[in-house]
C-alpha cells in the first residue's frame, strides 16, 4: 500500500511544524507509512495574498482559474488527508496585527478549501490534545475507511425482482424495530 499524504495547513504560528514532527513520532506501527507535509503549495499561494487582499471575501478578488492556482489546487487534491490547525494556538510574541494577519489566512484557507471542493478537518487543542485529535481524524478518514472497507453487494443485484426487493426491505426493517 503507497503511503499516505497528509497535509498540514494553518496560518502561521499555529504549530504545524510541531504537529507534523508529533505525527511521526506518534504513528502506530500498524498504520500504513505517512508522509506529513507542513508546506503546501496551496498555502504558499494564499500567504502571498493576505497581506494584500483585505476584502471581507478574501477570495472574490481572486483569480482561481489561473495556472498557477489550479496547480496549487490539484497539487493540494494529491493529499489522501488534509488537517486545518484551527487558531487556538496563540504565539507568545502576537499582537493585534498579527492576529489579524492571521485570522486572514485562516480565513483564506477555510474559503478556498471549501470552494475548490477539497475536503479538509479542523484540528483543534494544545499538545497531546491537538495530536490525539490528528491522530484521531486520520483514522477517520474517508481515504482509511475507504481501504479497510469491503465491498457490500446487494442481493438482489442479479434478479431485479422489486418482490424479493421488498421482502428484504421489510425484513431489514422489521430487525431494527426488534
Amino acid at each position: 500500500m503507497p503511503p499516505m499524504k497528509v497535509a498540514l495547513l494553518g496560518a502561521a504560528g499555529t504549530g504545524k511544524t510541531s504537529l507534523a514532527r508529533a505525527l511521526a513520532l506518534a504513528k502506530p506501527p500498524a498504520e500504513s507509512d505517512w508522509l506529513i507535509s507542513d508546506e503546501s503549495p496551496l498555502q504558499h499561494l494564499l500567504q502571498a495574498r493576505t497581506s494584500t487582499n483585505a476584502s471581507p471575501d478574501l477570495t472574490a478578488g481572486l483569480k482561481l482559474d489561473t495556472t498557477e492556482w489550479l496547480q496549487a489546487l490539484e497539487a493540494q487534491r494529491g493529499f489522501d488527508h488534509t488537517l486545518l490547525l484551527a487558531l487556538d494556538v496563540v504565539p507568545a510574541n502576537a499582537n493585534s496585527a498579527d492576529a489579524a494577519q492571521r485570522l486572514r489566512m485562516d480565513t483564506l484557507l477555510r474559503q478556498t478549501l471549501v470552494q475548490a471542493q477539497i475536503p479538509f478537518q479542523v484540528i483543534y487543542g494544545l499538545g497531546e490534545e491537538r495530536l490525539a485529535q490528528a491522530l484521531s481524524a486520520l483514522k477517520r478518514s474517508p481515504a482509511v475507511r475507504e481501504a479497510q472497507r469491503k465491498p457490500w453487494v446487494w442481493a438482489c443485484d442479479k434478479c431485479s425482482d422489486p418482490a424479493c426487493e421488498h421482502r428484504l426491505l421489510s425484513d431489514l426493517l422489521a430487525g431494527r424495530q426488534a
